[in-house]
């Protein structure tokens, strides 16, 4: 693509930017807010420690992806042929409707389900969002944009965990549910009242728009090469992050005796690493990208593989004095886990944008995310498995390993990048 035909931003797409990030900081604040209060709400229910790390960690973990997971290949299929913005006005209503009720719950039940129903709106924006992406950002550019999204996703998954954390303690674990939920009604008003739609292929200007969606496209978009070790990362990689996603708060405070307040405020730091790994990791790639494409996947895959070390050592802490408990080296190991392991993410979909075509991107990304949400569903189940087994410590342990074979997928991509590109 020339790069002197393409149009910048104006104010209008500025402004629909900031909406639709601010939009999916609220959302994702949901994702975590279990966590931290992991074992108050299974008391509150009448659970053991194993039935508190399988049905809440496992069952619910395993119900809120797949349902998000397989829902987002409808409105994947979707954001390639209708109106983006009325799609994610949708998407939005149908995550935050379940996740304000959540605060009402009175039943496992009824927790359970409305868990289910919020998985829904965290699976279905992830197509809408980077399809939209693609149109407003070129190649060259879009590892820098998929890392700012990344930023403000993360800070939205570690902020929602640390409210939960903070005020789990003091108020119950219901009422973060509700403060997190009714900031995204107001912000999407403003979205329907202020937002446009880019034009769909504006940033792709050598790639023509005109393609109709059929059977031979989808099958040409599960058939690259690139497209296939994107989706089997994706599936390795969210399985060792259910540890820090669902267990690791709780497991700091039960397992090695720090605070809920601490050990949430542990897993927030960690949290902010992660974002600033994503946000570094964009920015590293767009660089080596302009230099040669596949560097781009070789900083993934030896970054996944540096984070594998300093998570190891975080798994394995030692219980700490109660009396003085000092949590300086599990921050700094967990500041390098979470920095090295999220380069990943912004080079994995700026490379699954860059190798599909702008009227298949949807799916491409709803495949993605089924993928991912895969990982993420059976990831808590299988670890739960592993805990029930081998107890905590060696569950994690063993999760963790799973992340070399996610490096391995990254690296083969190096192989096949160039040539999928280029017949985009």
């Amino acid at each position: 693509m020339d790069k002197n035909q393409y149009k910048a931003l104006n104010i209008n797409d500025y402004i629909s930017l900031a909406l639709l990030f601010i939009i999916s900081f609220f959302l994702f604040a949901d994702q975590n807010l279990m966590g931290p209060n992991l074992t108050q709400i299974a008391q509150e229910f009448g659970f053991n420690d194993i039935e508190r790390d399988i049905k809440l960690g496992g069952h619910i973990s395993l119900v809120f992806w797949l349902i998000g997971g397989f829902v987002t290949l409808f409105f994947g299929y979707y954001t390639d042929i209708v109106n983006r913005k009325k799609l994610l006005i949708i998407a939005i209503l149908v995550g935050e409707i379940p996740c304000f009720l959540t605060g009402f719950v009175e039943t496992y039940q009824q927790f359970f389900w409305l868990r289910a129903l919020t998985g829904i709106g965290i699976g279905a924006i992830i197509p809408i969002t980077y399809s939209l992406l693609a149109d407003y950002f070129p190649p060259n550019l879009r590892s820098t944009a998929t890392g700012c999204l990344g930023l403000v996703v993360g800070l939205g998954i570690g902020g929602g965990q640390l409210l939960a954390g903070i005020t789990g303690p003091d108020y119950g674990w219901r009422i973060c549910f509700i403060l997190v939920a009714i900031p995204n009604f107001i912000f999407l008003l403003l979205y329907g009242i202020f937002a446009t739609e880019p034009k769909r292929g504006k940033s792709d200007t050598k790639v023509s728009v005109n393609q109709q969606i059929d059977w031979n496209n989808f099958k040409k978009l599960i058939s690259k090469k690139t497209n296939i070790l994107i989706f089997l990362q994706g599936v390795a990689g969210t399985v060792p992050w259910a540890v820090f996603f669902v267990f690791l708060a709780d497991y700091l405070a039960q397992d090695i005796g720090y605070s809920v307040q601490t050990a949430s405020l542990i897993v927030f730091i960690i949290g902010l690493s992660a974002m600033m790994g994503g946000f570094v990791g964009g920015i590293l790639g767009n660089k080596l990208y302009n230099i040669k494409p596949q560097y781009q996947p070789i900083l993934s895959g030896i970054c996944t593989l540096i984070g594998i070390i300093p998570t190891g050592f975080l798994i394995n802490l030692k219980p700490v004095n109660v009396n003085n408990p000092s949590i300086i080296y599990p921050l700094v190991l967990g500041v390098f886990s979470g920095f090295f392991i999220t380069v990943t993410a912004p080079n994995m979909k700026a490379i699954l944008m860059n190798v599909n075509h702008p009227k298949s991107r949807g799916m491409a990304f709803a495949i993605y995310n089924l993928a991912d949400d895969l990982g993420r569903g059976f990831g808590p189940f299988i670890i739960s498995f592993f805990i029930y087994q081998f107890g905590r410590q060696w569950g994690f342990n063993l999760a963790n390993g799973i992340w070399f074979f996610c490096a391995i997928f990254i690296l083969m991509i190096a192989k096949t990048y160039t040539s999928d590109q280029e017949t985009l």
